[in-house]
């Protein structure tokens, strides 16, 4: 139970917070409720504390009661010093206001006299203003009756004058009385310019339907009016400019302008220079520059003596740059000769050129500085000319299309021995014919030796391999050193990825090693025939000789070149030195460079529309070629300059004409694996629907390369048509060997299917067969045919297709005693007999007898 808190202890807390501001010090007063009963005691006790505080008051008051009473009195005195300054203040406030009252009458009446000083000033203004104005209006008025009596230059003079006038009394407001003054002016002044625009007129007298040009020095009016106070005046009026261009173009049309331009390209208007007239009528036939410049010199001599120099001079500014203008354009220019021939005969007009432009210098005319510039510029002109010119032949040989198809024949000569004219007629190893050959991916070291054909036929029977023998193809021949064919292809532009077309790609699992090591056999080894090596023939010439054909185009460029390379050389003779043209001589060796550009821009898009065109276009590159190195080697014995560029252009033309023969055989490439693609890797061929796929495939690309062997045979040389043949073909044949040899598993109805469309490709044999026997060997047979020498891997196709027919004795007996090993690896033709040949011991062993052999090869 809380402890009681007693009246007195509330009464006292309370107290004590109001007078100290403290809180009691028990916590049961401070958490104790303030009961009303308590409140009369709290009152009470506060009522006394306020009592105590009032006594306290009082008795400190009556200690400082003196002082109070002090202070009372100087708060009265200080009052009645407050109103004293107050009264003051209110005087002094109504003083300034009257004198403001005095400052506004003074100021009103400055202004009145002001206002009068004013008016009087206007009145003076405006009398001496009226009187001006009169006298304008005197001034205006005479020179209208100046202009109506044709005093012009007076007129003029008067109106100047009334200008000059009026502008003295110009006010800072544009009067009404000014409008009409000036407006006044502004008609005299129209009116003067009409009359001396008639005056003009009549004195340079522009007759368009006679084509005639009267200019005379004065007329006679009512007064004598002459040219000189007609321009001046019209120079004043700003006028003459405009007079000046206006008659110009009507010369320039009357006059210059017939005399310029040829009529129907036969002749031009002859000109006449009659006293004070100039004309044109009919026409002549005398086009030369000598009379040309004749008559221009006769129509600037008409214009300067009879025009004074305030108009002659400027007309020659506006007129003379036009005119030599055109006569640089339209006459020099053209009649600049673009043969060597010609610019002997054209000192004579270079003479009249260079008198015409000092006669112009001494009339002080404008234009004999270009002329000379001109003249100056002759070698250059005259290059631009003849390049303009062959350019131009370019592209209209091009634009006009591949034109006639000519035969050309290539012819060259060999010494060779006789061991090697087995090759020099066959065709098979002929080193001039190397840039014919596709050579992609081809070993050169068996492909090129004709023992591979007999190899090949080898299986055909004894006796056909006693007719090869008869070749002599057994003969000491140096394999070390095999002759290397050079593929048109690898020769083209260098930064062509040769990886990327995949050119002299091999089988997957082929071992390129193989056909090297045949090539490595011994000189000294005994011949299949029996007998040693026959002693060493004489060397002989061979001329070798091959025909293909061109466009009509190549000829003609050639000629062209022929000619600028000629005119270049006769140009740096000493002879020529004096020749305006001697320096164009470095220059004109250029042209044949730009000539063979423009042709290698404009040709593919002409070319394309031949299904052909790719390799006419590189027959053309590959003639034009030959004939310009050819050119070449004649111009670097004649001058020691130029020949350099056109080898660096033939150059660049030949790889631009090999480049559309790789472009061409990747095409056909390309379309020829499109088709074979068909067949799918030959997966299920004996399947419907795949057999049928398999089957379509291959009768396609058959039929293809057939096709392309009638397109390119009218093109191509024979062996040219047969190494691109045999690159198309190899092509193939490689993508069915490696098909082949990716089936895990081949059936025999399988194994029956693949032979078939093996022996199908093989039958493209037929067109790989030679052109003519050799010279040498009249008894061969004609029937054998070279796709072993241009095809590459064309011997493992054939034996690709006896291994799919043939059993494991046959397969051993041709590692082992034949030359399967030659084209295929042990790890290819185990592949083969897996996947040819069930699990059997015979098989484990035939696999097993070809890994050991192969391991000592």
């Amino acid at each position: 139970m809380p402890p009681h808190i007693s009246d007195d202890q509330f009464s006292h807390a309370v107290l004590d917070s109001v007078q100290n501001g403290t809180y009691p010090d028990a916590e049961a007063v401070i958490s104790a409720e303030l009961p009303n009963s308590a409140l009369t005691k709290v009152l009470a006790l506060l009522e006394q504390a306020r009592e105590d505080v009032r006594a306290s008051i009082r008795d400190v008051s009556k200690d400082s009661a003196p002082d109070i009473d002090g202070w009372i009195s100087q708060a009265k005195q200080l009052r009645n010093d407050i109103e004293a300054s107050r009264n003051s203040s209110r005087e002094i406030v109504a003083q300034a206001k009257h004198a403001e009252k005095l400052d506004l009458q003074a100021t009103d009446a400055a202004s009145k006299v002001n206002l009068l000083k004013g008016e009087l000033a206007f009145n003076d203004n405006l009398g001496a203003r009226l009187d001006r104005i009169h006298s304008v209006k005197g001034t205006v008025h005479l020179a209208h009756q100046a202009v109506m009596h044709n005093q012009y230059v007076e007129a003029l003079n008067l109106l100047e004058e009334a200008e000059q006038q009026l502008g003295a009394t110009r006010a800072n407001v544009i009067t009404r009385v000014d409008t009409v003054l000036r407006t006044k002016i502004a008609d005299i002044r129209k009116l003067l310019s009409d009359k001396l625009t008639e005056c003009w007129d009549a004195l340079l007298h522009v007759d368009r339907t006679a084509s005639t040009v009267n200019i005379r020095h004065f007329m006679q009016l009512p007064t004598h009016i002459d040219i000189n106070t007609v321009a001046e005046a019209l120079r004043r009026l700003n006028h003459l400019n405009d007079r000046i261009l206006k008659f110009s173009k009507a010369f320039n049309s009357i006059i210059l302008n017939p005399r310029l331009e040829l009529r129907d390209g036969k002749g031009v208007g002859f000109l006449l220079v009659d006293g004070d007239e100039v004309r044109v009528y009919g026409q002549s036939s005398d086009v030369s520059i000598q009379s040309l410049l004749s008559d221009m010199d006769s129509v600037v001599d008409y214009l300067r003596t009879r025009l004074p120099p305030t108009v002659a001079i400027p007309l020659s500014e506006v007129l003379m740059p036009s005119l030599i203008s055109t006569l640089i354009a339209t006459w020099l220019s053209s009649s600049l000769p673009t043969d060597l021939e010609g610019m002997q005969s054209f000192d004579d007009t270079l003479a009249s050129i260079l008198q015409f432009a000092e006669a112009l210098d001494n009339y002080e005319w404008p234009g004999g500085n270009d002329l000379v510039e001109w003249i100056n510029r002759i070698p250059h002109v005259w290059l631009t000319k003849r390049r303009d010119i062959s350019l131009d032949k370019v592209r209209k040989l091009v634009a006009n299309g591949l034109g006639s198809i000519e035969t050309v024949e290539r012819v060259e000569t060999q010494v060779i021995s006789q061991s090697d004219n087995v090759f020099a007629s066959n065709g098979g190893g002929d080193d001039w014919n190397a840039e014919w050959s596709d050579g992609e991916g081809v070993d050169t070291t068996e492909s090129q030796s004709l023992p591979g054909i007999a190899q090949m036929r080898e299986k055909e029977g004894n006796e056909e391999e006693e007719h090869v023998s008869a070749w002599g193809l057994n003969d000491d021949i140096d394999m070390q050193a095999p002759q290397r064919v050079t593929s048109i292809e690898d020769d083209a532009d260098a930064d062509v990825d040769a990886e990327a077309w995949g050119w002299g790609d091999e089988p997957e699992g082929g071992d390129s090693s193989k056909p090297t090591q045949s090539t490595k056999a011994s000189p000294e080894l005994p011949k299949s025939n029996g007998y040693s090596d026959p002693p060493q023939g004489t060397a002989r010439e061979v001329t070798l000789k091959e025909t293909y054909n061109i466009t009509a185009l190549p000829k003609e460029l050639l000629l062209t070149i022929t000619q600028l390379t000629y005119d270049g050389e006769n140009l740096a003779r000493p002879d020529n030195a004096k020749s305006p043209i001697a320096s164009a001589a470095s220059g004109l060796f250029a042209i044949p460079g730009l000539m063979l550009s423009m042709y290698r821009a404009a040709a593919p898009v002409y070319y394309e529309r031949n299904v052909s065109g790719n390799m006419f276009l590189y027959n053309d590159c590959m003639w034009m070629a030959e004939r310009l190195n050819d050119l070449a080697k004649m111009q670097s014995k004649r001058v020691n300059h130029g020949h350099s560029r056109l080898e660096a252009d033939v150059s660049a033309l030949e790889i631009f004409g090999k480049r559309a023969y790789s472009k061409e055989m990747e095409t056909q490439r390309t379309i020829a694996g499109d088709l074979l693609d068909g067949a799918q890797g030959f997966v299920n061929c004996t399947e419907h629907p795949f057999a049928q796929e398999c089957d379509i495939a291959i009768s396609s690309t058959v039929d293809r390369i057939r096709e392309v062997h009638k397109q390119w045979k009218a093109v191509l040389s024979h062996s040219a048509l047969l190494q691109s043949l045999g690159s198309l073909l190899s092509t193939v044949i490689n993508k069915i060997i490696v098909d082949v040899e990716d089936m895990s598993d081949i059936s025999e109805p399988e194994s029956q299917r693949l032979t078939s469309f093996c022996n199908r490709i093989a039958s493209l044999e037929d067109l790989f067969a030679p052109k003519e026997l050799p010279t040498i060997a009249p008894d061969i047979e004609q029937t054998i045919p070279l796709t072993a020498v241009y095809t590459p891997n064309w011997l493992k196709f054939q034996y690709l297709s006896n291994i799919l027919e043939s059993s494991l004795v046959d397969i051993k007996y041709l590692w082992s005693e034949g030359e399967l090993g030659l084209e295929f690896s042990a790890d290819e033709l185990v592949d083969l007999i897996e996947a040819l040949f069930a699990d059997s011991e015979h098989r484990r062993r035939a696999i097993g007898e070809i890994r050991r052999s192969s391991t000592g090869r």
